[in-house]
């Protein structure tokens, strides 16, 4: 039986609740760490926080097919609520 890779949109919440766990126990946690016990690289675990903060405000994050395409779109919307102040 082959195991089924998660979506991009669980993957991200998985690593944001494993990560909320291990800072709610110790203060001194960092992005880091978790990278480090889940072997995967700083940047993929950083985007995944970025990808579950906007999962919890903005429901429209989650029709997006891809992590890359969910990425971008942030992105952008980040930088055209930054040029308009």
């Amino acid at each position: 039986m082959e195991l089924r890779k998660p979506k991009w949109n669980e993957r991200a919440k998985e690593t944001e609740r494993f990560h909320k766990l291990k800072v709610a126990a110790d203060k001194n946690w960092t992005i880091k760490k978790t990278a480090a016990i889940l072997d995967r690289s700083y940047g993929s675990v950083a985007e995944d926080l970025l990808l579950a903060s906007w999962l919890n405000t903005h429901p429209r994050v989650v029709q997006f097919k891809t992590a890359y395409e969910a990425l971008r779109w942030i992105r952008n919307t980040k930088y055209s609520i930054r040029t308009r102040l």
